[in-house]
């Protein structure tokens, strides 16, 4: 992935989760992203008090792959499992949308 695209997806992601997140709620929970190649993980953190410190659970991973963005959700083993309503797609900003609507219900806690 070349700097001028992960520049300026990190500054939608950036957007996304000021919006996500309203000011009033961000002591107890944030969302954050870390790159590992080609794959993008949205986490969600909520603070640990006890050890002064953040914890996080991935909620979502992002993979290019032939030159569009799959989508995968976190397994019950821990792991990764496409997720089935989201065809893969070449525009990140469509395939984070998607999420946010979460048709199947597997990201987002209603």
């Amino acid at each position: 992935m070349d700097p001028f695209t992960i520049r300026r997806m990190e500054k939608i992601l950036d957007g996304y989760i000021h919006r996500k997140i309203p000011p009033d709620v961000r002591s107890a929970v944030r969302l954050t992203y870390e790159w590992e190649g080609d794959r993008l993980t949205l986490t969600e953190e909520l603070p640990d008090f006890e050890n002064r410190k953040w914890t996080g659970a991935p909620i979502v991973q992002f993979q290019w792959k032939q030159n569009q963005w799959h989508v995968y959700a976190t397994d019950s083993n821990g792991g990764w499992k496409a997720a089935s309503a989201i065809a893969p797609n070449p525009h990140f900003e469509q395939q984070l949308e998607q999420v946010e609507i979460d048709q199947e219900g597997i990201f987002w806690i209603s």
